[in-house]
């Protein structure tokens, strides 16, 4: 997508705002000047522009406090401070008060362009995503999931196909990505949407609790056991029956499991008479179950059983063009509609990895909003790893004394993170750090990283 960006570039000295003028639109951006902040606030006012460059040292106004100003009152608008160099302590308190990046003069025009093309990078993903919600009219077809990225498109399929169908469906992904709100979305588009769905969190129970919960038992059937207990599977009769965790089933419940799907027929504990049952079985995990059933920990037939339709969640970190709408989605569910967030912020939001996934980014945007006193979410309201500008797997130095040993271990964090964009395949990932690959292989065994196929 291409994308029209206009800078308003704010500076008191004429000749760099004519030249760095020029140089914007040779390059295909769109430009305005202003030499004081008022003149500037006048034009921002009058809309279209995407992109502020503004001078740190003002005359008429201290840079810093400009910036907290325009971030609040243009929260979309991108801004990009200039400082002197003996002075970029002031830039990283711009940058706090919610500018995008800061250059240093004079200005290096490739760092520049660099930089303005990361920027039109994101606003081209902002712009096809409200696209897309134009064109649909919603931001999802299912309650709870939110995207519109191909790889949530894909996972959009996969729910409509097992909506249609009645087959056993396996929902592998990492936790936090929204296995359940999957599971009820298969269930409520489901032929089975007026039964139950029934929901038993497999990782809570105890082996000795775990039979009793899910198929019932009889009046004295063990010590404890002073009344009946339908059990979880009777209890989702005619409906669906979702099984989160299901790596983690004990082997007698896996063998009784599988019967209920083979024969639709269970015993509760102390009976010997078969209650027949109406059910479809959708699981859940986080684990590689094709693993645990190589290590012998799961039943492989009960796992091909488990497995007819297969939807893998992809962790947020391969969907970040996503979290400009998750996270309107997540302030709209708390009630802050009004909550905008500044360019600085969701440029941080964007940049991390998110080990946790949606979850952690719901947690994130809960305690930011606590620090939110207006009606702008800015940098510093985000929790402190995000403002210490620290990614997911970044590599921490605070322990390390030497040089030497920051180097070595920054350089092993590229290695890994190299191996990690390529699913292991070390080719690959010594193609893209620009590294000879014996060399790349030597570095791997010295630090003991291990990679995938691929040489």
């Amino acid at each position: 997508m291409t994308v029209p960006l206009r800078i308003l570039v704010l500076d008191d000295e004429e000749n760099i705002r004519k030249s760095l003028g020029t140089f914007l639109r040779m390059h295909g951006y769109e430009s305005d000047t202003a030499a004081v902040h008022t003149e500037a606030l006048k034009k921002l006012q009058e809309g279209g522009f995407q992109i502020l460059i503004t001078d740190v040292k003002m005359p008429d106004k201290n840079g810093i406090e400009l910036t907290e100003e325009v971030s609040r009152r243009f929260p979309e608008l991108t801004i990009l401070v200039v400082t002197a160099y003996g002075d970029v302590r002031d830039a990283v308190r711009a940058m706090k008060q919610g500018a995008y990046e800061y250059l240093t003069k004079p200005i290096d025009q490739e760092e520049l362009l660099i930089i303005l093309g990361r920027i039109a990078e994101h606003y081209a993903q902002i712009w096809e995503i409200r696209e897309l919600r134009r064109k649909l009219k919603t931001e999802s077809p299912y309650p709870g999931l939110v995207g519109s990225s191909d790889a949530i498109r894909d996972t959009y399929a996969l729910i409509d196909k097992a909506s249609r169908s009645d087959y056993s469906v396996l929902i592998s992904g990492e936790t936090g990505t929204g296995k359940e709100i999957v599971a009820n979305a298969i269930h409520h588009n489901s032929g089975r949407s007026r039964g139950p769905l029934v929901a038993v969190n497999c990782g809570a129970l105890s082996e000795t609790m775990m039979e009793s919960e899910l198929f019932g038992h009889l009046q004295g059937a063990f010590t404890g056991a002073v009344s009946h207990r339908l059990g979880r599977i009777r209890s989702a009769d005619g409906g669906t029956l979702f099984l989160d965790e299901i790596g983690t089933l004990s082997p007698a419940a896996q063998v009784k499991l599988l019967r209920v799907l083979d024969e639709k027929t269970f015993e509760p504990l102390g009976s010997d008479t078969p209650i027949k049952v109406d059910i479809r079985v959708v699981a859940a995990t986080n684990e590689d179950l094709s693993r645990a059933v190589r290590e012998g920990r799961f039943r492989e037939d009960l796992y091909y059983r488990l497995n007819v339709i297969q939807i893998d969640l992809p962790p947020l970190r391969d969907r970040k063009e996503d979290i400009p709408l998750l996270a309107r989605h997540v302030l709209n569910q708390l009630g802050r509609r009004e909550v905008k967030i500044s360019s600085g912020a969701m440029n941080l939001l964007l940049r991390y990895d998110w080990p946790g996934n949606i979850r952690q980014l719901e947690n994130v945007l809960k305690s930011a909003l606590t620090q939110v006193e207006g009606d702008t979410m800015i940098f510093e309201h985000l929790p402190g790893y995000f403002a210490a500008g620290e990614g997911a797997s970044a590599p921490e130095f605070a322990h390390l004394t030497s040089f030497k040993e920051k180097v070595e271990l920054f350089e092993k964090y590229l290695i890994e993170e190299a191996l990690r964009q390529t699913s292991g395949n070390i080719t690959q990932a010594a193609r893209q750090l620009d590294f000879p690959l014996r060399s790349f292989r030597r570095k791997m065994e010295r630090y003991g990283v291990k990679g995938g196929p691929g040489t």
